[in-house]
C-alpha cells in the first residue's frame, strides 16, 4: 500500500488511544473495553487492504473505517457526557453489524492468506482464534451479558466458529466466499444469543434463521467460481 495509507492508519491509533483515555478518564471506567472494537476494525481492515490490489476498494475501506470509527466514538460521548442525546441501544446495533463486517473481513483476510500465500492452517487458526475471541468479548460486553449465566456461551460459541472456520478452509472456493460462508455461521449464533438475552428463542425462530442460512449458502454454492 501506499506509504499515505500508513500515515492514515497511524493518525487513526492515535485518535482511538487519545478518545478512549480523554472520554473516560474523567469517569475513571475501563476505556479499553470502549476501544476493543475501534482497534479491532483498524487491525482488521488494515489486513484485509493488505491482500487487495485495487487503489479504489483500499481508499473505500479506510473511509469507511474513519466514518465508523468518529460514529462509534461520538455514540460513547453522547453515552457518558449527554445521555438525553444518546439515542438508545445505539452502540449496541453499530457493535453487532461492525462485528459481523469484521468477522466477514477476518475470514476472508485468513482464507486468502491461506489459498495465495499458503499460510501456515494452524499459526492462521491461532490469530483468527485470538481476534475472535476479542470480538466475541465485545459484543457480549456491550450487551451486558450476565457472565455467570451466559458465559458459558462465549467459550461454546468460539469453539463452534473455530471448527466452521477449519472445516471451511478446505473447500476450493474463493477467500471472499469462505469468508462470508463463515460470517453466516457468527451471525446465526449471534441472533440466537440475543433471543436467548430477550427471553425470544424458540424452536420456529431457530428453524427460520436455519432455513434462510441454508438457503444463502445453497444458492452462493451454487453460483460460486470454484478454483
Amino acid at each position: 500500500m501506499p506509504n499515505a495509507y500508513w500515515i492514515v492508519f497511524l493518525a487513526i491509533i492515535i485518535f482511538n488511544l487519545l478518545s478512549g483515555l480523554i472520554i473516560n478518564k474523567e469517569k475513571g471506567r475501563k476505556w479499553w473495553n470502549f476501544a476493543i472494537l475501534p482497534m479491532l476494525s483498524q487491525l482488521v481492515v488494515l489486513g484485509y487492504a493488505i491482500i487487495l490490489s485495487s487503489q479504489i476498494l483500499i481508499s473505500f475501506l479506510i473511509t469507511a473505517l474513519v466514518l465508523f470509527i468518529y460514529i462509534y466514538w461520538r455514540y460513547v460521548y453522547f453515552y457518558f457526557h449527554r445521555p438525553k442525546s444518546y439515542p438508545s441501544f445505539s452502540l449496541e446495533q453499530l457493535s453487532f453489524y461492525i462485528n459481523y463486517l469484521l468477522i466477514f473481513l477476518l475470514g476472508a483476510l485468513a482464507f486468502g492468506l491461506r489459498s495465495l500465500l499458503n499460510y501456515n492452517l494452524a499459526i492462521l487458526a491461532g490469530g483468527v482464534a485470538i481476534i475472535t475471541a476479542l470480538i466475541l468479548y465485545q459484543i457480549m460486553w456491550v450487551s451486558k451479558v450476565d457472565w455467570h449465566k451466559f458465559g458459558w456461551y462465549f467459550l461454546v460459541y468460539l469453539i463452534i466458529l473455530m471448527q466452521a472456520f477449519w472445516a471451511l478452509s478446505f473447500l476450493p472456493l474463493n477467500h471472499n466466499l469462505l469468508g462470508f460462508l463463515w460470517a453466516s455461521v457468527y451471525y446465526f449464533f449471534s441472533v440466537l444469543l440475543n433471543d436467548l438475552l430477550n427471553h425470544q428463542l424458540a424452536s420456529k425462530r431457530i428453524r427460520v434463521y436455519l432455513i434462510m442460512i441454508m438457503i444463502g449458502w445453497v444458492v452462493l454454492l451454487l453460483s460460486a467460481r470454484w478454483l
